[in-house]
């Protein structure tokens, strides 16, 4: 009967272990291993900054022109260079500030350190469908960035516009100056 109880559970070390997400980060050409409770914050906030985006190149191509042809092979870009990445257990929906429905997402990519962005490009998969989001929530995007398990492995100007970041009571940022919020994909 023990040894019943024991292969139980190891069945059900696995199956949790299998339902974790999966959080990938590359810096510099380096990548990053991150401890489990920073890997679960990275992950919720990603999950934060994507559960509102604005145009999306699925629902709203016209956006974004001839780009929203090439989504593929930025996103094979980005992936090569400093990004996070994250493959999330549970997919969940991302909705559009412009309207036209929800999208699955079951795997994110989001780019740092890029030369445009503070915090971006941002894409999503589900399935087949890979998707670039411009203008996420900006508030999850920079708390990511600021993330203070991050810093030593990002540029010393991600640091530098982190402090200078108003925060509340709690440490989280507020409304952060005009001229970064824009700079969030």
């Amino acid at each position: 009967m023990a040894w019943r109880a024991f292969g139980l559970g190891l069945v059900l070390a696995a199956a949790s272990a299998m339902a974790q997400d999966s959080v990938s980060l590359r810096l510099g050409g380096k990548d990053i291993r991150l401890d489990p409770e920073t890997g679960m914050k990275v992950t919720a906030l990603a999950r934060q900054m994507l559960e509102r985006c604005g145009p999306n190149t699925l629902q709203h191509a016209g956006n974004f022109g001839p780009a929203a042809l090439a989504v593929e092979r930025r996103w094979q870009s980005l992936e090569s260079g400093s990004r996070l990445r994250i493959v999330f257990a549970e997919p969940f929906l991302t909705r559009s500030h412009l309207g036209g429905g929800a999208l699955g997402v079951s795997e994110a990519l989001i780019g740092l350190e890029q030369p445009a962005f503070f915090v971006g490009p941002n894409f999503t998969r589900h399935g087949p469908a890979q998707v670039e989001h411009l203008q996420c929530e900006y508030l999850p995007a920079l708390e990511l960035a600021c993330l203070r398990e991050l810093a030593p492995h990002l540029p010393a100007g991600y640091r530098e516009t982190c402090a200078k970041l108003e925060r509340d009571a709690a440490g989280r940022i507020v409304m952060p100056p005009p001229d970064i919020a824009p700079s969030c994909s």
